[in-house]
């Protein structure tokens, strides 16, 4: 089942999550807040910076996956950081209670996302900031876009279902719908900013075989495919990036969108 195995998922998308999480932070500008609430925490990529920022910051973090908050609480074992298991449309905290309220790239897994905004805003004090990141699927992750492309070559039908059988809810794909979905939920002051970062593959077996760990309903479609086919995919995969880029080493570029607003009241 995706979202059960957060060092996969670490190998994964993580290694993405951990060069965007120090410059969101440096983007949402919370060194003055002294108690900030990381939505979605995961494996606690974003607490790891934010504990970083200053010396008495404190950070807590919520995930509805208990095993991804048993994995941040090894890895971030700062007795100012605590990780608890909760729903980003359900926050178990009172009114106000934090100093900023962050969510680092799970925007398109939340439910009911005006929900969750709200609910983050609620939590947050007066003037304090409410700020999230999400990639930009849909042109802004070529490693993820280069594994379609191979799946399309290989196995169209198979990518066209899974397309399909995708849960239906609005994705915010682009950085206005962010913008426009904080302002609906009441946050003043808004800002907006593209996030880019690119990040070396020594190989193309670096890139793919974080694939196989099935971390994701992403990664797992892409592992049961290129099984299915007998390594059809992996095979078109790499024939892509070398004709693309050579045999040896490469870089990718990808793109997230970033939005903060103030919590008026």
């Amino acid at each position: 089942m995706p979202y059960t195995n957060p060092a996969s998922y670490d190998e994964f998308m993580g290694r993405w999550s951990r060069r965007l999480a120090p410059r969101f932070a440096a983007f949402a500008g919370v060194r003055d807040a002294e108690r900030v609430l990381d939505v979605g925490c995961g494996t606690g990529v974003l607490s790891r910076i934010l504990l970083d920022l200053e010396a008495d910051i404190e950070v807590i973090g919520v995930d509805p996956a208990a095993s991804y908050v048993e994995y941040a609480r090894r890895v971030v074992p700062s007795p100012r950081a605590r990780f608890e298991i909760g729903a980003a449309d359900a926050l178990p905290f009172a009114g106000k209670a934090f100093d900023a309220s962050l969510s680092l790239l799970v925007l398109q897994e939340f439910a009911d996302a005006p929900k969750a905004v709200r609910e983050m805003a609620r939590v947050t004090r007066q003037g304090g900031t409410v700020a999230t990141c999400k990639w930009d699927f849909r042109d802004g992750m070529p490693m993820l876009s280069l594994f379609e492309q191979a799946a399309e070559a290989v196995a169209p039908e198979a990518l066209a279902r899974h397309r399909a059988e995708r849960v239906v809810r609005p994705t915010y794909d682009r950085l206005e719908d962010i913008a426009a979905l904080w302002e609906g939920c009441g946050l003043t002051e808004l800002r907006t900013a593209v996030l880019e970062l690119s990040l070396e593959f020594p190989s193309v077996e670096d890139l793919w075989l974080p694939f196989l760990g099935g971390s994701t309903g992403f990664s797992a479609f892409a592992r049961d495919l290129n099984r299915e086919t007998g390594g059809a995919v992996a095979k078109r995969l790499r024939e892509m990036i070398e004709a693309e880029y050579g045999t040896s080493e490469f870089m990718l570029t990808a793109r997230a969108w970033a939005v903060a607003g103030i919590a008026a009241t």
